[in-house]
């Protein structure tokens, strides 16, 4: 399922943004993006992702910014007094006039003299991070879930095109093996009439039977009907039921595959063909549900 999120947090001189991006895919695939290593929190944050998440391909973009305050910044004095010490010695030791040497600013770019470095600050990170994560994702599912409810109503639209075209088969379904007897016997007539053969009722009786126990869809019909409404229990109480589903639909297709195979009929083999359409459009979208 799409969906998109975002949230941003500052505080104690950290700025954190997080995107989350989501699209369809079958299985839950997670592309993280950080803007600095952050060691065992990038695990901890798939984690949490994946409390929330199971099934999808998701960007995720963490950047982490550092506000910098003016106490941010130190002097090393001890240090930059034994390099003014040295530089003094060594100046002197040359001949060259100490006083003419104005080059202050020089100093500060020698190692260690000014300290930036700010101290290990995962324990305030982490945190923030998490609610950061926390709110994008409230965003990207809610987005999610809009887009769940689309996929449902149009989900139960086609259950209804299944139901519909399956109310024809259960009246069909009776019908073929009188039909089939009435073709039967207006065949064996015509072949008999010429060879001036008697039909015998009893042979006809037991050529009919035998028809209609290969082309008794009757449980299948019962299996598919019970498929369709554990489609609609699920579809409207699970709150993960993109997996469950999944292997409905495969039930499905099997049941009406079977009716197709069995009934021998040209009305219900068109009929079976409108309702593997509908199947095969739940399908596409159930793969892709939570």
């Amino acid at each position: 399922m799409t969906g998109y999120g975002d949230a941003c947090i500052e505080k104690n001189g950290v700025s954190v943004s997080i995107e989350i991006r989501s699209i369809n895919n079958r299985y839950l695939k997670i592309s993280p993006r950080f803007s600095e290593p952050m060691g065992a929190l990038e695990l901890q944050i798939e984690e949490e992702l994946r409390k929330s998440i199971s099934r999808g391909s998701v960007n995720l973009n963490v950047k982490i910014t550092r506000t910098r305050k003016t106490d941010s910044y130190q002097l090393n004095v001890d240090l930059l007094n034994s390099y003014r010490d040295q530089l003094c010695c060594w100046l002197s030791d040359s001949g060259i006039d100490t006083d003419k040497w104005t080059k202050f600013p020089s100093l500060l770019n020698l190692p260690g003299i000014v300290d930036n470095s700010t101290e290990d600050d995962s324990a305030v990170l982490a945190p923030i991070v998490l609610e950061t994560l926390n709110l994008a994702v409230e965003k990207l599912v809610a987005m999610r879930v809009r887009e769940g409810k689309a996929m449902a109503e149009d989900l139960l639209v086609n259950l209804c095109d299944i139901e519909k075209h399956l109310a024809f088969v259960i009246e069909r379904a009776p019908q073929i093996a009188v039909i089939f007897g009435e073709r039967l016997v207006e065949r064996l007539n015509k072949l008999f009439e010429q060879q001036g053969v008697q039909i015998e009722q009893a042979d006809v009786i037991r050529e009919i039977g035998i028809f209609a126990d290969k082309c008794d869809i009757s449980e299948e019909i019962a299996r598919l009907k019970s498929h369709i409404s554990q489609f609609r229990s699920i579809l409207a109480n699970e709150p993960s039921p993109g997996k469950k589903l999944d292997f409905l639909t495969q039930e499905l297709f099997r049941e009406v595959n079977t009716i197709g195979s069995k009934a021998n009929d040209f009305a219900i083999s068109q009929e079976v063909i409108h309702m593997k359409a509908s199947i095969e459009r739940i399908r596409e979208q159930v793969q892709n549900i939570e």
